[in-house]
């Protein structure tokens, strides 16, 4: 064919149609398109102005040309950026190392899309002065479809100096695009939401980047702005205020307040390290081998995922004026900038939602979770689809991003909320990291960790030694947690965690067996008893001549017969009990005496344990003592189904004050309805007795328990006294319930021994502050 017979596609000038309003049809997404090019025309500052009826896209990043105009700007879909060549003469002025955020070349097109006209300022620093001017007017573009695209006229001049709408401050170089004959109104609501949009852009859990900052100005809203700082609190400072730096803290505000795992990907592509904290205590790092997701090797990839409990989803609506569900779910951000619409509330990029219709009580939903990926490189590896607005396109290294997602993050932070946090109904209200601290708590922890140590191909780089821990002999998950610490010893080779383990099943091993001797020994004696009383009564129905024994029998008897208000039957079970317990605390001391004499000198832990273990069993011996006074509480076995709310009231009205060693006086309220549940009650009334005693040691008179219940299922225990108060020298509460731990002469083990007791009933305590003396207050679920 010859050169004269080839053919030329002619474009018409509605093309400008296709790849402008048509293409990019949220006014959002075109300002992000147009604060994007200021990033990467090397920008420290964009802003973002709405005034007199234009909208200005200022940046004072390199600029252009008057040959950067023609040979690129109006190039329409070439990109420099894309072939290289953007930077050529520019690099040695750039600062900071960035990736391009955008390199279609149909960017521009986003200010037809805002309004009628632009009118664009440009500027290189290489200049010798003159401001280059191009005036477009989209809407010439439609009037015949027929003419063609080059065809259609644009104005060109130059000016010496920009001409910035008031308060911007002098550019020295870079671009200012004046849109006017705006398409639609921007309202202070809308703004609002613009600047929220703008948050997400780039960094919703930082705050502004030191290499880049967009700034929002508007100023027919100043007067709204400052009604609105000093009508809110500071923590609505951002979401009422619409002119300033477009910025957020959202990460600064949750960290430290909720479960966070952070994945990434290492800069070779071989390992993958994933680190889970919960509300500011580490739980585990981990490192394995990246081997089935190789495309994710040099892409930068990091994920960031926090779990919202009901505490956090209200700091969050408290801190940003929308709920976490309205602000968004999950985020993917490539070389910086985000991937619209991904994230946006109701869209389930990841099927997440999708799952969660299969299980409610067992999967997490978008609803629970806020978070973002972050990716980079060139288009080959990750490609944004051209309308800018339905996220990446599917190549071999999304479809890795999205199975990674889902298998080593989603599901893993799933693995850890559902089967540790979910398993305790208080902890949904709870900020801080105190229900882990409690044994079933830290059993659960150590079950997951124990099974991630164990896994082939994970190592296991760090684990909190504080919640992964030994637990109390006498916790019911004490078996279970000492299989999984030894995995964990094993894996690591830790010699020293080997023998704690060691020392700690020896000290179980004698606490069964003294409680299994004393139980024998309180079996025996009652058995005895009984026999002695059957052969009794049989001799006195035998022989009329053996009254006088009869009444020496009946003298010997005369403690239980003279309290006519109890039948046999209680005074029996009270009397067994406290032999158990009583014959439980010989047993401990014994076994303690038989290593002495076997010349095993026992350690400080073995000390300290059987010493707490000691007080536990007199307190109850104690609170059985007191329970044979009073007719009206029967104890047929160690765990009853009984109302608590109500145990709780009759225990503090009828025993407690009878035996308080301090004379305190005992009040009680209750608005309480009741709660019918499982409890042990010589637990529960050690638990009131020592919070009694506790009261007593810090001089206070009265003290006072109310009771209510804030839902059904829910007991609110609250204790008021009148003492001295919380030391002064305890920044950190929590310590008041840490074995051992007290500010008295006392042994330090009566909180302990409180906040125990309420972790085997599901419940907590919490110190608060008061007016005067020390407040607590408990809640228990049904």
């Amino acid at each position: 064919m010859k050169p004269d017979d080839a053919l030329h596609f002619k474009v018409s000038s509605g093309l400008k149609r296709v790849i402008g309003r048509d293409l990019i049809t949220d006014e959002f997404v075109a300002v992000f398109e147009l604060v994007k090019n200021g990033f990467d025309a090397g920008a420290s500052r964009v802003d973002v102005v709405v005034d007199n009826g234009c909208l200005y896209i200022i940046d004072n990043g390199k600029g252009m040309s008057l040959q950067d105009i023609t040979d690129k700007w109006l190039f329409v879909a070439y990109s420099a950026k894309r072939d290289g060549t953007e930077d050529l003469d520019y690099r040695n002025r750039i600062t900071t190392s960035r990736t391009y955020a955008g390199s279609k070349g149909v960017g521009r097109f986003s200010c037809d899309t805002l309004g009628q006209t632009l009118r664009m300022q440009t500027r290189t620093a290489a200049a010798d002065g003159a401001v280059e001017e191009v005036n477009v007017n989209w809407d010439r573009f439609e009037i015949d479809a027929k003419e063609e695209f080059i065809d259609v006229p644009l104005r060109h001049g130059a000016r010496s100096e920009f001409d910035l709408p008031e308060g911007v401050n002098r550019l020295s170089s870079g671009t200012v695009l004046e849109i006017g004959g705006l398409r639609e109104g921007w309202s202070r609501e809308k703004l609002l939401r613009l600047r929220a949009a703008l948050a997400k852009l780039m960094n919703p859990f930082g705050g502004a980047r030191d290499d880049f900052q967009v700034w929002l100005r508007v100023p027919q809203e100043a007067s709204a702005d400052a009604m609105a700082l000093a009508k809110a609190g500071p923590d609505e400072a951002i979401s009422n205020v619409v002119n300033g730096p477009v910025e957020n803290f959202i990460f600064d505000t949750l960290k430290g307040k909720t479960t966070h795992l952070q994945v990434e990907v290492s800069a070779d592509g071989t390992y993958l390290y994933s680190t889970l904290t919960d509300r500011g205590e580490l739980i585990y790092r981990i490192r394995e081998a990246n081997e089935k997701f190789p495309l994710l090797g040099g892409t930068g990839f990091s994920c960031n995922l926090f779990y919202l409990n009901r505490s956090a989803k209200s700091t969050f609506k408290r801190r940003m004026g929308v709920s976490s569900v309205q602000f968004g779910s999950i985020f993917l951000f490539k070389n910086g900038f985000r991937i619209f619409p991904i994230g946006e509330e109701g869209v389930d990029t990841f099927g997440i939602d999708r799952r969660k219709a299969q299980g409610y009580n067992r999967f997490l939903g978008t609803r629970d979770v806020i978070g973002r990926i972050d990716v980079g490189g060139s288009d080959e590896v990750f490609r944004e689809s051209t309308s800018r607005d339905q996220g990446l396109i599917q190549t071999p290294a999304y479809d890795q991003l999205e199975d990674c997602f889902d298998e080593k993050c989603f599901r893993r932070l799933e693995r850890y909320v559902v089967g540790v946090s979910w398993k305790d109904g208080l902890d949904l209200d709870v900020e801080d990291a105190s229900r882990l601290r409690g044994d079933n708590a830290s059993a659960r922890i150590t079950s997951l960790v124990s099974q991630l140590a164990g896994t082939e191909g994970v190592e296991l780089l760090a684990y909190n030694q504080d919640l992964v821990r030994i637990l109390n002999e006498r916790s019911e998950g004490f078996t279970e947690t000492l299989s999984g610490l030894r995995v964990l010893a094993d894996r690591s080779g830790d010699a020293a965690l080997l023998h704690e383990i060691d020392a700690a099943a020896a000290r179980f091993s004698d606490l069964q067996r003294a409680e299994a001797a004393a139980r024998e020994a309180a079996d025996r004696e009652r058995a005895a008893r009984k026999e002695a009383e059957r052969a009794a009564a049989e001799a006195a129905q035998r022989a009329e001549t053996a009254a006088k024994d009869l009444e020496e029998e009946r003298k010997r008897n005369l403690f239980l017969t003279s309290l006519s208000s109890l039948d046999r039957d209680v005074v029996e079970i009270l009397h067994h009990q406290i032999i158990i317990h009583a014959a439980a605390i010989n047993e401990i001391v014994n076994t303690q005496f038989d290593k002495l004499r076997d010349g095993i000198m026992p350690s400080r832990d073995d000390l300290v344990s059987t010493f707490e273990n000691i007080s536990f069993q007199n307190r109850k011996v104690l609170s059985t003592a007191r329970f044979a006074t009073k007719a009206n509480f029967r104890l047929d076995s160690e765990n009853i189904d009984e109302d608590l709310a109500g145990y709780i009231v009759d225990y503090i009205r009828e025993v407690a004050p009878l035996f308080s060693e301090t004379g305190i006086r005992l009040e009680v309220r209750s608005e309480a309805k009741g709660l019918q549940r499982r409890f042990k009650p010589i637990e529960v009334s050690i638990l009131i007795d020592n919070l009694v005693s506790n009261a007593g040691k810090a001089d206070a008179t009265t003290i006072l328990f109310s009771l209510d219940q804030p839902a059904a299922n829910e007991l609110r225990i609250t204790v008021q006294d009148d003492g001295k108060g919380f030391d002064a020298a305890v920044q950190d509460r929590s310590r008041l319930f840490e074995k051992g731990f007290t500010t008295s002469t006392g042994s330090g083990l009566g909180l302990y021994h409180v906040a125990q007791i309420l972790d085997d009933l599901g419940g907590a305590i919490t110190p608060e502050d008061s007016a005067q003396g020390a407040r607590f207050v408990i809640r228990i679920r049904g």
